[in-house]
């Protein structure tokens, strides 16, 4: 059990970085809006829209949606988890010199 709990921790840490990864990279995808969802769409004077953009320089923006944040959000949990793990896989490995009483 001691040796299967990091493993499935850094598993775990992995599947959120992999998902994080995919839900940024869906973000990206432009989505083609069909003629059905054509009535449910607001009036553009009437509508409240909020984007987040950043601007670096000379006029190069980035626009992130909810989806890259999720998609940034999970990545960097993946992350601290395998961080984390290996953290303490590094630790567990130091252990104590072979001559310190107990």
């Amino acid at each position: 059990m001691r040796r299967l709990l990091p493993g499935l921790l850094a598993l775990v840490g992995f599947c959120f970085l992999l998902a994080g990864v995919i839900v940024f990279d869906l973000a990206n995808q432009p989505s083609d809006v069909g003629p059905s969802t054509a009535l449910l769409e607001p009036v553009p004077e009437g509508a409240y829209q909020s984007a987040l953009t950043f601007s670096y320089g000379d006029g190069w923006a980035v626009t992130w949606t909810s989806g890259h944040l999720v998609g940034v959000g999970l990545v960097v949990l993946g992350l601290l988890v395998l961080v984390g793990v290996g953290g303490w896989w590094i630790g567990r490995r130091a252990g104590r010199p072979r001559g310190a009483a107990a």
